[in-house]
């Protein structure tokens, strides 16, 4: 068994003063918008696996002595143990007083992994012990292991007893990629289905698809990048992140209070697939033109999964809206800019959601992802979905296609379709969007038995949302916007089609002069 602490050289790169890694992933915008509402971490218990840097040695634990570990209980599991910079570094992004998002969170219990691996995963051997407290909900993993060539039978096993654990005790697991692009990487934990690997916002790690003897092979890696100098300091970054959306998750009265915690942790997943800043270099390799515009059987962008941390956009998703959608588009009510669902799908079930955007909106993002099940007997099942988009005309009843090149009356560029067949997460993206009604359908595809959990979540431009008939964006419905709409009277144009009937004619003039001035 390999295991390998992710490094990058000199201490003194790693150096970053204040807030510097969480303010690059929308910590601030999160702290401007809900001030002293923040979530902490608070009351979410930690895991902290280290490599010891001296191999063979105990040196695994951060220093609790330090300043950023004031009034945090570090409970090291393993004796003998000594201090390492790796571990302080990976410990102050994860829940430090003064660096971390997480900042709240106070008690941790910190492994050296080899000793977990053998004694809490229990690799060939019994099922996974119980966590060593029911608070407990994230464990950062930045570490890399592999058995190697020729035993890889117990790297998927390893990885299936992640899965397992996640699964069983509503847990999310962040996993490290290997530093350097280009560089090999490691099945021990990035392959996990239910968590997340991590790479770096530099792009300066490990990418691309699982290998040919994992369980599922083909499946994209990273799932999601943040800042730091390292994976290794990529990685608790979005743990932090995700100990503040599971506080937010378990506040009593909230919309998610009443999820299992099993149910809970996917959609924190999710939030964080769903709220990731996707700028104009990311790309799920959706042909732009032809017959297949729009289509992809590759959910992530190759180097930065889902994209790049944002945990404001992340807590509006679990936070402001939830619709588990309807069993037709006429029956779906429209959804609001953030939001989620979480729900269950039999095999063969289709569910739809409606967006209702009154101005030229720059984006509409649309995330869905799911667990593998592992079994005490450590075998698994795997659902497959598909998440399409459509123009919805009068009220839904008609659906086009968007599709192809006649799609780009529509939408200017990005994804309308989704459709990977060994990924768990289906990511639509569609950039510059009409005006209009967009209805997205997500359909269980597969005919295994058993219903499946599901998360979903959403984030829309505000810029969206304006007043209806104000086709130029000034911010008021004029003569200017009427004299647009005069000058289209007969035909389908879909910029000026107020009412969604298919055709720009008196009913839309009457709509804009309602909303007059």
């Amino acid at each position: 068994m390999r295991c390998v602490a992710n490094t990058c050289g000199l201490v003194a790169t790693l150096l970053v003063a204040g807030n510097a890694l969480a303010d690059a992933s929308g910590y601030d915008a999160l702290v401007g918008r809900l001030g002293s509402a923040t979530p902490t971490g608070a009351g979410i218990g930690v895991l902290q696996m280290e490599a010891t840097v001296t191999p063979g040695g105990v040196d695994y634990s951060p220093d609790a002595a330090l300043a950023e570990f004031a009034g945090k209980t570090l409970t090291r599991v393993n004796n003998p143990y000594a201090t390492s910079s790796h571990a302080n570094y990976v410990a102050t992004w994860l829940y430090g007083a003064n660096s971390s998002m997480a900042k709240g969170v106070t008690n941790v219990w910190v492994y050296n992994v080899n000793n977990w691996i053998i004694e809490n995963l229990k690799i060939n051997s019994t099922l996974p012990i119980a966590q060593p407290n029911s608070s407990v909900r994230v464990q950062n993993n930045s570490w890399l292991g592999s058995y190697g060539v020729g035993n890889e039978v117990y790297d998927r096993e390893a990885v299936r007893r992640m899965d397992y654990i996640m699964y069983r005790d509503g847990m999310l697991a962040v996993n490290g990629e290997n530093n350097g692009a280009g560089s090999v990487r490691y099945p021990m934990m990035g392959d996990c289905f239910n968590g997340l690997s991590v790479g770096r916002l530099d792009l300066q790690h490990s990418a691309g698809l699982t290998g040919a003897a994992s369980d599922t092979p083909g499946r994209m890696k990273p799932d999601i990048i943040a800042s730091g100098q390292a994976t290794s300091y990529s990685t608790p970054v979005v743990g932090s992140a995700a100990a503040l959306l599971f506080q937010q998750a378990q506040l009593s009265g909230s919309l998610t209070a009443s999820l299992s915690a099993m149910a809970r942790a996917q959609l924190v997943k999710t939030a964080l697939l769903a709220g990731a800043t996707r700028d104009a270099s990311w790309s799920n390799q959706a042909p732009q033109s032809g017959a297949q515009r729009g289509i992809t059987a590759k959910p992530l962008d190759t180097l930065r999964g889902s994209g790049a941390l944002n945990i404001d956009n992340a807590h509006k998703i679990i936070s402001l809206e939830r619709n588990n959608g309807a069993s037709s588009a006429t029956a779906a009510t429209r959804c609001g800019a953030n939001g989620f669902g979480s729900f269950t799908m039999s095999a063969s079930q289709n569910l739809y959601w409606r967006f209702r955007v009154d101005q030229n909106t720059p984006s509409l993002d649309f995330v869905v992802s799911w667990p593998r099940v592992v079994t005490t007997s450590l075998s698994y099942t795997l659902a497959n979905l598909d998440l399409k988009v459509y123009r919805g005309l009068v009220d839904a009843t008609t659906l086009i296609s968007l599709q192809g090149d006649a799609g780009s009356a529509f939408v200017g560029s990005g994804n309308v379709w989704s459709q990977s067949t060994v990924d768990n997460v289906e990511i639509i993206h569609m950039n510059n969007v009409v005006p209009g009604e967009y209805v997205v359908e997500l359909a269980r595809v597969d005919s295994a038995g058993g219903a499946v959990q599901v998360s979903a979540g959403w984030q829309v431009d505000p810029a969206g949302f304006g007043r209806l008939g104000d086709f130029d964006n000034s911010g008021i419905v004029d003569s200017a916007d009427l004299g647009r709409l005069l000058g289209v009277m007969g035909t389908d144009d879909p910029t000026c089609d107020v009412n969604l009937d298919g055709t720009v004619d008196s009913a839309d003039v009457g709509s804009v002069l309602t909303n007059f001035g």
